[in-house]
């Protein structure tokens, strides 16, 4: 049976809850290399964490999140006032948009589409830098710096999904320095994975709006958990107008436990990445028809070069309970292009041999 599932994933992956239901199977027989999620499962301890803390969704959470907030500034050596906690990022890539000044938006480009979303829904003019793809979607920053004039809101995600591609942090912040008329709103949620400091650890730049993630790198997106960081004045103002209450109990005592005590367990997804991420690369490029892109992060952003499109790819790998996302709705990439992040080593080896059958090579 084919199931098709564009009105489900829509513009993200990860889905894994509905597409188990279009596909009457459950969430355990599908392996989801959609979603870019750590490949290490739950940091160890954290469920027991949980648990223990469960009864206190008896209890209103902190207001303001401020155990929470105080833990993220003591990380990264910013002050406690220049963090808000809230119900992931997805929570402030709508809210920024709506707060400044700016009357357009600059979307480094192809990327994550809710910046997009977020800036028509705030009345922005929307434009695009997109970046090339014979490139291999590299950023220059001396192209980027002639498409701004001043008063815009520029958005870049670094590392970049889908591409993967990162730019040096010490790089970023010498370029927004260099130009304090326009704000900039950089994205790391996928930053722990690779081996590059946070923008949260420099002096914070006025024109400069950090989203951090706990999402992706513990592998907790149900529980909603993100950070906006930006300079105090600029955080005082954007503050005042939030609402209390906006991380749940759960989400505040996981966001504290991992604060604690995760730093070793996020090296430990980085070596992993590290040892794993060539050879699975090389086998992908190895396969008939697919075209990696050069890239650091959790995923691999692969294009077609047959007949295939990604929509099918998709289709056929769902046929082996696999989920993959299609990038063809990312502006700046086509209906060949296709992403996969890296899992254990059980589900790289299931998937790898799904898309060799599917291309009609030997696993």
């Amino acid at each position: 049976m084919t199931v098709s599932i564009i009105s489900i994933q829509g513009a993200h992956g990860g889905d894994i809850i509905s597409m188990a239901r279009q596909l009457g199977c459950g969430v355990g027989e599908l392996i989801d290399l959609s979603s870019n999620l750590t490949p290490l499962g739950l940091p160890p301890g954290l469920r027991e964490a949980l648990s223990e803390k469960l009864g206190e969704i008896s209890f209103l959470p902190e207001s303001g999140s401020e155990t929470l907030i105080s833990l993220f500034a003591g990380e990264y050596g910013c002050k406690p006032q220049q963090v808000l906690a809230g119900n992931g990022t997805t929570e402030f890539i709508y809210a920024v948009p709506a707060s400044v000044k700016s009357r357009r938006a600059l979307i480094v480009a192809p990327t994550y589409a809710d910046y997009q979303t977020a800036s028509e829904w705030a009345g922005l003019k929307v434009d695009f830098f997109t970046l090339q793809a014979e490139e291999d979607f590299a950023l220059y920053f001396n192209r980027l710096s002639a498409r701004l004039t001043g008063g815009e809101l520029v958005f870049l995600c670094n590392p970049n999904n889908p591409t993967g591609r990162v730019a040096p942090t010490r790089e970023l912040l010498d370029f927004i320095l260099a130009h304090p008329a326009s704000e900039f709103l950089i994205d790391e949620s996928y930053l722990p994975f690779v081996d590059e400091p946070s923008l949260a650890g420099f002096p914070l730049p006025a024109n400069l709006f950090l989203l951090c993630s706990s999402s992706k790198i513990y592998g907790i997106p149900g529980l909603r958990l993100g950070f906006l960081v930006a300079a105090e004045e600029k955080m005082a103002r954007f503050a005042a107008r939030r609402k209390p209450w906006g991380v749940n109990r759960l989400a505040q005592v996981a966001g504290e436990y991992l604060l604690a005590h995760g730093d070793a367990y996020v090296q430990a997804v980085r070596d992993f990445i590290g040892e794993t991420r060539p050879g699975f690369v090389a086998r992908l490029a190895a396969l008939p028809g697919v075209q990696v892109v050069p890239g650091a992060a959790n995923f691999i952003l692969c294009r077609l070069s047959g007949s295939m499109t990604a929509a099918q790819l998709r289709e056929a790998m769902l046929g082996q309970r696999i989920m993959i996302r299609d990038c063809g709705n990312f502006t700046g990439l086509d209906a060949q292009y296709f992403r996969v992040s890296l899992q254990e080593t059980g589900r790289n080896e299931r998937c790898l041999a799904a898309l060799a059958a599917i291309f009609g090579e030997k696993p």
